[in-house]
């Protein structure tokens, strides 16, 4: 049984968005942080939408030291842009990296992190964090209504049981940036996620 290795990323009264994925990588549990395989696309997807190449790694021949250094970087540009990034899944048992491996899975309490934010967004990373956030509702006792756009989906809860979760937060299921979803291209990715943009107006 392994439980998840680290906390959301940093989070303050002002962060808007909630970008969750299912569990760690080995790559990720070993760096300690988030979205850390070299080939998953994550943070170069979210360096061309927010015009920053300084996020994700260009070479993947760097030291322990300097790979802190870089998780920094990525800690500090999260924060700048009101994003927090987590994980559904707190316990499981998993072969490798392999989200279809996944079995006797406890959740994370996603919604606390709503106590201390603003967060009006979700964005799930994939089709199994799509499918572990319903279940996690569902949990809850509350149901999510599907609806397929061009690029995404959206999630529409039909009941409000959490006051600060309501029927007017939006939640997207993206298509997952692991090196694993091989037929969506950098250009489809891209297509599809910058709908976080709207946040900003």
């Amino acid at each position: 049984m392994l439980l998840h290795p680290f906390d959301p990323s940093p989070i303050h009264q002002d962060s808007k968005i909630l970008i969750l994925g299912s569990f760690p990588s080995v790559a990720s549990r070993e760096r300690g942080f988030y979205y850390a395989h070299p080939q998953n696309r994550f943070w170069r997807v979210l360096g061309a939408l927010f015009d920053n190449e300084t996020i994700y790694l260009k070479s993947t021949k760097i030291n322990k030291k300097q790979y802190k250094q870089h998780i920094k970087i990525q800690k500090a540009f999260l924060q700048s842009h009101s994003i927090v990034l987590w994980d559904i899944v707190y316990s499981c048992e998993i072969s490798g990296s392999s989200d279809s491996s996944l079995k006797n899975i406890t959740f994370n309490d996603i919604f606390s992190l709503f106590n201390s934010s603003k967060i009006q967004t979700i964005c799930l990373n994939g089709t199994k964090a799509t499918i572990l956030f319903q279940k996690y509702c569902k949990n809850l006792g509350f149901t999510l209504k599907i609806e397929t756009h061009p690029h995404y989906k959206t999630l529409i809860p039909l009941e409000s049981l959490i006051p600060k979760f309501t029927t007017e937060i939006h939640i997207f299921s993206l298509p997952s940036t692991s090196p694993a979803n091989a037929r969506y291209s950098l250009d489809s990715l891209l297509n599809a996620w910058k709908v976080l943009l709207r946040v900003y107006g």
